[in-house]
């Protein structure tokens, strides 16, 4: 038995030594949810869903661009302390369920408080499309810090870049497979010092409810646990053997005088998206990106910091978000579960998006533990 099935086993165990606890007292077992990866194991597999990049490597900068045709939904959670958004205020239940404005779009960037400018050229595009709610494209959007980090010829976020970055990012959002690692606005992330990247991944529960995750991974925290030999937090979480050949490190745990240099106040940030093809309520889908947070908790720690602008969105394409009654809501045992299930999957798509870093661009978690990745 592999050491992932191991400890997966162990954790049944603990869970099934939970449920003779809760039956003695009266209460019923936490279902197990039967779930599989979608074909894409991405934010894709969400349908109404495209996504593009644009990526500027010698900056170490770039965009990524949500699109949604036929509109959604959409809420917020800003759970670091120092946010950089865009529409954020819009997106609260509150605002939501009064005013039930349809989104055909989302930006995720690099570039800083530059980077917001981004979504200027996603705007232009959906305005090209006809992707509008009242004849005007709203277009939420968060950012990352990577200032400096590329060459410096080539500053990421300035003059008429960012708006141009949008537009070729909105313009290659497609279906299907979502390129990972160091692209997009995960282009000049890093985790804890080393090279990191932007992620997704997705599950399909018994009912057929589609749940999928896309993050870019900037933080400060960091993504394995130096008191279990630095083995990634989330390989438990596996579905599908999507991790491959990953194992706790063969050589021992080791980490970078270099990493605390690397690591500054305001610079670190973990911003992403949690979609569901389930037809929620604006207040169900609120909650949907505060439970994401959860996700992102279990696969960095420390997470949420001070400094931190940890933001996740959450987008709903159940039904028409402009027209759908508020009584037309998921029941709380079937939201219940998806709440589960959202946490699970943000955390695994950081754990892809570690995985999938450039290391001609640093130093990868693959890289610093030779082994651990099995043959790369």
């Amino acid at each position: 038995m592999s050491f992932k099935n191991t400890l997966k086993s162990a954790l049944v165990a603990n869970v099934l030594l939970l449920g003779g606890i809760g039956l003695a007292q009266a209460q019923a077992p936490i279902p197990v949810v039967d779930l599989r990866t979608g074909p894409n194991n991405a934010i894709t597999d969400v349908p109404g869903i495209l996504v593009g990049h644009s990526t500027r490597k010698d900056a170490q900068t770039g965009t990524t661009a949500l699109i949604f045709p036929e509109g959604a939904l959409m809420g917020m959670s800003p759970s670091g302390g120092a946010p950089g958004t865009r529409l954020g205020a819009l997106l609260t239940a509150q605002h939501q369920d009064a005013q039930r404005v349809v989104m055909h779009g989302l930006t995720l960037s690099g570039g800083s408080i530059y980077g917001l400018d981004t979504a200027c050229g996603v705007v232009k595009f959906l305005d090209e499309k006809g992707w509008t709610y009242g004849g005007r494209a709203h277009v939420p959007g968060a950012i990352i810090f990577d200032l400096d980090r590329g060459d410096v010829d080539a500053p990421p976020g300035r003059g008429d870049k960012p708006c141009g970055d949008g537009y070729v990012a909105a313009s290659n959002a497609k279906e299907g497979p979502v390129e990972q690692g160091s692209v997009g606005a995960g282009t000049g992330a890093r985790a804890a010092g080393m090279k990191s990247g932007l992620g997704t991944a997705s599950a399909v529960m018994a009912d057929g409810t589609v749940v999928g995750a896309l993050v870019v991974v900037n933080p400060a925290g960091r993504v394995y646990n130096v008191n279990a030999n630095c083995e990634l937090y989330t390989l438990w979480l596996e579905l599908d053997d999507e991790f491959g050949d990953i194992k706790v490190p063969p050589q021992g745990c080791s980490t970078s005088p270099k990493d605390m240099e690397l690591i500054r106040p305001g610079e670190n940030t973990t911003i992403g998206v949690i979609a569901t093809s389930a037809p929620l309520t604006a207040g169900q889908t609120e909650r949907l990106a505060i439970v994401a947070n959860d996700g992102m908790a279990r696969a960095i720690r420390p997470a949420h910091s001070t400094s931190d602008g940890d933001t996740v969105f959450s987008v709903t394409l159940g039904d028409d978000p402009s027209t759908v009654a508020q009584s037309n809501f998921v029941e709380a045992a079937q939201f219940r579960d998806i709440l589960s299930v959202a946490a699970d999957v943000y955390a695994r798509a950081i754990t892809h998006a570690v995985l999938n870093a450039d290391p001609d661009l640093g130093e990868t978690y693959c890289v610093r533990f030779p082994g651990a990745c099995g043959s790369q």
